[in-house]
C-alpha cells in the first residue's frame, strides 16, 4: 500500500485564499512544505480519500492519473471535502477512457445525496452509502469508516484501511472521538495514525477538530504495543506555525507533520 497525502490544509488552505494575516505572509514568504492545500489522499493509484476544490491541482501538482481512479471515499459533505461540481468532469465530453469505470464513490446518505442532486444519473460512478462501523471490500483493500465527531447535522465519517499486511487510520474532520468510536478502535492494532491537527496548540478547547494534544491522547490510546507511526495533518493558519515550528513541537513527542505530497511507501 502507497500512501500519498496530497493536501494538508483545512478549508481555507494555507496561505488561506483571502487573507493577510502575519502567519499567511509567512508561509507565502518561506514557501515549501508551508504551502498547503485542502485535504485529501491518494492510496497506491485507485483509490482517493476525499474530492477537494484542489483536485486539479494535486493532479498537475503530483503528476496523478485519476482516469485510473476506481474507489473515492468521502468524509463528508464539507465543500472542502467534496467538491460537487468538480464531479461533473467525469463524463463526456470532460472525461474520457476511464480505466475503471463505474468508478465507485462511497459515502454517507448527505453525500450520495448530493451528487444525485447535482448529476442525477449521468455519471459514471456506482454511488455506495455507507453505514459507520461495516466494512467494505474494495478491490485488494478492506475501508471500514468510523463515525467521526464533526458535524452534528451529518453523520461525518473517517476511515480504517487494511491491507493484507497494515492497518491505518485516516482522521480528517473530526473532534475527539465519542465512545463508540473510541471502543471501536481499542479493538484493533494500527501500523499508521494519519489524524487531523486543526486546532494545533491553540489554548481554546475545539470540540469538532483535534487539538495536538487531542492527538497525542488519541495515539497513547491506541499504540498498544509500544510506537506506531503518527503523522499529523489538515493545519488552519489560525494556528500561528510554520512546519518547522510545528516539527520542532511534534518532533520530541514523535509524531511526523505531514506536508503536500508527502509519501509513505512502507505499508
Amino acid at each position: 500500500m502507497r500512501i500519498q497525502i496530497l493536501g494538508t490544509a483545512a478549508a481555507e488552505g494555507w496561505p488561506a485564499v483571502f487573507c493577510g494575516c502575519e502567519t499567511c505572509a509567512r508561509a507565502r514568504a518561506a514557501g515549501g512544505h508551508n504551502l498547503r492545500s485542502r485535504a485529501s489522499i491518494q492510496i497506491d493509484d485507485i483509490y482517493k480519500i476525499d474530492l477537494p476544490p484542489d483536485t486539479y491541482y494535486h493532479v498537475i501538482r503530483h503528476g496523478l492519473d485519476l482516469s485510473r481512479l476506481a474507489h473515492l471515499f468521502i468524509t463528508h459533505a464539507h465543500g472542502d471535502h467534496l467538491d460537487v461540481q468538480e464531479m461533473g468532469y467525469l463524463r463526456p465530453p470532460f472525461g474520457h477512457n476511464l480505466a475503471n469505470a463505474p468508478i465507485k464513490v462511497y459515502g454517507n446518505e448527505t453525500v450520495t445525496s448530493a451528487i444525485t442532486s447535482r448529476h442525477e444519473d449521468r455519471l459514471p460512478i456506482e454511488l455506495v452509502t455507507l453505514k459507520p462501523f461495516e466494512p467494505v471490500q474494495a478491490g485488494s483493500l478492506v475501508f471500514t469508516p468510523i463515525q467521526a465527531h464533526h458535524n452534528l447535522s451529518e453523520l461525518c465519517l473517517n476511515y480504517i484501511i487494511q491491507s493484507d499486511s497494515a492497518r491505518v487510520l485516516y482522521a480528517s474532520d473530526t473532534g475527539e472521538y465519542e465512545q463508540p468510536t473510541m471502543e471501536f478502535l481499542r479493538s484493533r492494532e494500527f501500523d499508521l495514525l494519519i489524524v487531523e491537527c486543526t486546532q494545533g496548540t491553540l489554548p481554546h478547547p475545539a470540540t469538532y477538530h483535534m487539538s495536538f494534544e487531542a492527538v497525542l491522547r488519541l495515539r497513547d490510546e491506541l499504540a498498544k504495543s509500544g510506537g506506531v507511526r503518527s503523522i499529523i495533518t489538515h493545519f488552519s493558519h489560525n494556528i500561528g506555525l510554520l512546519h518547522e515550528e510545528l516539527e520542532a513541537i511534534a518532533g520530541p513527542e514523535g509524531v511526523e507533520v505531514a506536508y503536500d505530497g508527502m509519501e509513505l511507501t512502507s505499508f
